[in-house]
Order: C-alpha cells, then sequence, then structure tokens
C-alpha cells in the first residue's frame, strides 16, 4: 500500500511539473532579453512568432530571387544588451513561412 501511495504521490509530481513548464513556454515576458530573443526565435516558423509576439505591426514585403521576402516588424520588444533600455523596431524577415532574419535597430526600417 506504501509504495502505491509514493507511485501516486510521484505521478500527480510530474504531471504538476509537466504543466507547470508547459505553462511557462507559452509565457514570454516582453521586452526579451536581446541573446534569448535570438534563442527563441530562431530557425522558428510565421505561426510560432505570431504565437509569441501576436500581429506585428507592421508587415513590409520586398521581391528577390528567392521569392517574396515578408518583413514584420514589432516595437520595443528586445532589449539592448544588459541594459533597461529597448529597441525601437525588431523586424524579422520571413521566407517560405520560416524566419531568415533577425534584426533589431533604433533607426526606422523605412
Amino acid at each position: 500500500m506504501n509504495k502505491f501511495l509514493n507511485t501516486i504521490a510521484l505521478s500527480a509530481f510530474l504531471a504538476i511539473s509537466a504543466i507547470n513548464i508547459a505553462y511557462s513556454e507559452d509565457e514570454l515576458k516582453i521586452p526579451i532579453a536581446e541573446f534569448e530573443f535570438v534563442k527563441i526565435f530562431s530557425g522558428k516558423d510565421a505561426d510560432f512568432v505570431r504565437s509569441k509576439l501576436g500581429e506585428p505591426e507592421e508587415i513590409m514585403k520586398r521581391e528577390n530571387e528567392s521569392g517574396t521576402v515578408e518583413f514584420w516588424i514589432y516595437k520595443d520588444i528586445v532589449q539592448v544588451g544588459g541594459s533597461d533600455k529597448t529597441y525601437k523596431y525588431t523586424q524579422i524577415g520571413i521566407i517560405n513561412n520560416y524566419i531568415e532574419t533577425l534584426g533589431n535597430t533604433n533607426r526606422s526600417p523605412r
């Protein structure tokens, strides 16, 4: 009986831990530290970006040899280094539904 209760307790602990991990992965604290931003978003797809950051402030499109490149613009979401300041603009370049470039700047992307 004691072994059974230990198994139940361990199972409950693991289930709660899994829920907490899944919940924390869904949350994204804005502003995001610069290196953390790169780590989180590199190589992801457009749906992932939207699920974490919502709709961009603006989408700019350009044509090149690979087809249409979309540049999604977000404002004030990435911290500058270890400071408390944020970049004014973050530009995410998307080709064929996947992130190809990530950039942060204080200059207008236009």
